[in-house]
């Protein structure tokens, strides 16, 4: 049961959310938002390129700790040695300058964005306290106990793609688009960070002992989509049906490079499970098999 939750905002996050989201494709909502920050992110990713780091791995370390730190050359050092890159002395500094430079371009961009990012947290905090615990509660019911982090962060972030958020497991964080409408009216916006806080406990070895490394992190987040979906029905905030799937599929980014019955394929295996429920590990570990097919 979640017993502890922190709530952030951070400027250096923001940026290296959108640098994240560039890097994988992911078009900004803002055309104006992109002008300004797109040469920066774009920039940043060539250093890490050149150090031969992993572009995305290392964007998300990034993102995840950049609350952490005031002084861009240790979040660099640090996202480093969370990936075991054997090699930081002289890639470094040329990374953190990277991220100063991204950092500069969003203020440059947003001025005031200090200002409106404890804007935009606001109405994000009151509806997940309106609904959120409720919301876990019925996640852990539905699933295990053990799925629900006993303490979780949330970084709120100012929106690049219109709504998108990522779980953070190794840091017991979320960050999230602090958007001021929900981008798909069918599923709000506290229904994503549900199934992101829902994520956390994804290396406790109970998991960790029965899902490829790899692909964990995506499998989880698969799984934890019906139980998400579930939940919000139970609290009037989303119905929990394939179709629905199928959108929280689409806007959550899930299964992009799995084959187009994604969906429809975790939704047979949630009703099934619903039918002849197993010990959740197990049950996870069988939509593994069931995806691979």
């Amino acid at each position: 049961m979640l017993e502890e939750l922190r709530w952030k905002t951070s400027l250096s996050a923001t940026a290296l959310h959108a640098a994240y989201c560039r890097a994988r494709a992911i078009p900004p909502a803002d055309g104006a938002m992109g002008r300004h920050l797109d040469s920066a992110a774009d920039a940043l990713a060539a250093e890490l390129d050149a150090a031969e780091w992993p572009r995305l791995a290392m964007l998300e370390y990034l993102t995840a700790l950049a609350s952490e730190f005031d002084n861009n050359r240790d979040l660099v050092t640090r996202a480093a040695a969370k990936l075991r890159l054997p090699r930081t002395e002289a890639e470094a500094p040329r990374v953190a300058g990277g991220v100063a430079d991204l950092e500069a371009a969003l203020m440059r961009a947003q001025p005031n964005l200090a200002e409106e990012l404890a804007v935009r947290s606001g109405p994000l905090r009151e509806q997940w306290e309106a609904r959120g615990p409720g919301m876990l509660r019925e996640i852990g019911r539905l699933t295990e106990e053990e799925v629900v982090p006993a303490a979780a962060e949330i970084v709120v972030t100012a929106p690049y793609a219109g709504g998108a958020g990522m779980a953070h497991v190794s840091q017991n964080r979320v960050t999230v688009e602090g958007v001021l409408f929900n981008p798909l009216p069918a599923l709000p916006e506290t229904v994503r960070l549900a199934w992101l806080l829902s994520q956390l406990n994804a290396d406790l070895p109970r998991y960790v002992d029965l899902l490829p490394a790899t692909r964990r992190p995506e499998l989880f987040a698969m799984a934890m989509a019906p139980p998400a979906l579930a939940a919000a029905q139970e609290v009037e905030l989303a119905m929990c049906d394939e179709p629905t799937l199928a959108s929280a599929f689409e806007g959550w980014r899930l299964g992009a490079d799995l084959p187009g019955d994604a969906a429809a394929r975790v939704w047979s295996w949630w009703s099934a499970w619903l039918d002849q429920p197993a010990a959740w590990p197990v049950a996870v570990a069988a939509l593994d098999r069931l995806l691979a097919d």
